[in-house]
């Protein structure tokens, strides 16, 4: 009895990959859901590691301090060679646009059961001397921190780890892709 047991506990244990955060989003954005966190979840212990597939950031510049008076808004392109566009490529309004993104928006902290995306979807992961301190799925390629949020990061180095996935009706297409190294900046006192 006691082997099966045992058995069965390692067959669990070899389904249980997820990623290093295993943390919920404290925020959606763009079309970003629920839905495609557990694909982020289940996929970025098997990321492609590569600066040409990773999103790259464009703003704030790489170990930047910014003024604690002016507020981030971080971009970044799909990848090295496509800068994408601010509000993402998931279909959201427009033309052949039947309720594909409802829910779009450039800010939230909550989320809905909500119909299947197809396109780029990020996850934002930021920390503070190693421990995880927000967390954003978004569809979106620019975030900005809540003025509560940047507060609290006010002294602080930020340090940043994306990925990018493709998905097709919320299934993963390719990727995730994630950067060699993370993302780094500074908020001044």
């Amino acid at each position: 009895m006691t082997k099966y047991l045992c058995v069965a506990l390692l067959l669990s244990l070899a389904g249980c990959g997820g990623s290093a955060s295993n943390r919920e989003p404290d925020e959606y954005t763009g079309c970003g859901s629920d839905e495609n966190w557990r694909t982020f979840e289940d996929q970025e212990h098997l990321a492609t590691v590569a600066d040409a597939t990773a999103p790259t950031v464009t703003s704030p510049a790489a170990g930047a301090t910014i003024a604690s008076a002016d507020k981030v808004k971080l971009t970044w392109q799909q990848d090295a060679n496509d800068p994408g566009a601010p509000d993402g490529n998931v279909p959201y309004m427009g033309p052949g646009c039947n309720m594909c993104c409802p829910q779009f928006n450039t800010g939230s902290l909550s989320t809905l059961h909500l119909p299947p995306i197809s396109g780029d979807v990020y996850d934002l992961q930021f920390s503070i001397g190693g421990a995880e301190v927000w967390r954003v799925i978004t569809t979106l390629q620019e975030w900005g921190p809540s003025d509560s949020l940047w507060a609290s990061w006010k002294g602080k180095t930020i340090s940043l780890k994306m990925w990018r996935m493709s998905v097709l009706t919320n299934d993963l297409k390719a990727g995730p892709y994630t950067a060699t190294a993370p993302f780094t900046f500074s908020v001044g006192n």
